[in-house]
């Protein structure tokens, strides 16, 4: 095939989720920013739809299902759009708002994470994440890193903007 006739290569998220189990991530911040989002589409419906600001600019994101039962692998599209768009359509959100924060880690192999800190819909919530290149991606694991929490749904920013009684059961 020539470039000019390959198929484009779809973007990917591929990513590993962990529970904090403590502070030493703190020595280790590159950034922070603030980070507001909502779904327009319901709990279940696939591909989701999710508007976020992150500070002043806004992103229009869809996700859909993980290609993988191991680790979260799914094809994701993501627009920057005018923050004050995001702003006016937050009534309209489907579910709850979430608000976090987020800070940039370097990891001890040096590959970035990314540590969320929630204040809504369920505060003082932390969230760890990596993004990888390749499902099979290896990474050194910092030893502030709690459980993997990637395969429960409960922790899914989806699921977290539909919150049950008692998310974590």
């Amino acid at each position: 095939m020539t470039a000019a006739t390959e198929t484009p290569k779809t973007p990917m998220e591929i990513e590993r989720k962990f529970l904090v189990a403590h502070d030493g991530w703190r020595n280790h911040v590159i950034s922070k920013s603030e980070i507001s989002q909502f779904y327009l589409t319901g709990k279940d419906q696939f591909p989701t739809v999710r508007l976020r600001t992150v500070e002043k600019q806004g992103f229009l994101t869809i996700k859909y299902k993980s290609i993988s039962d191991s680790i979260l692998a799914r094809a994701e599209f993501e627009y920057a759009v005018p923050y004050e768009d995001v702003e006016q359509q937050m009534p309209l959100a489907s579910g709850a708002v979430i608000r976090k924060t987020r800070f940039q880690v370097e990891g001890p192999d040096k590959k970035i994470w990314e540590v969320d800190i929630f204040v809504e819909p369920i505060r003082d919530l932390v969230l760890a994440e990596i993004e990888l290149d390749s499902i099979d991606e290896t990474f050194d694991p910092p030893d502030w890193l709690g459980k993997e929490v990637t395969q429960n749904h409960n922790y899914s920013n989806l699921a977290l903007s539909f919150p049950a009684s008692d998310p974590f059961k």
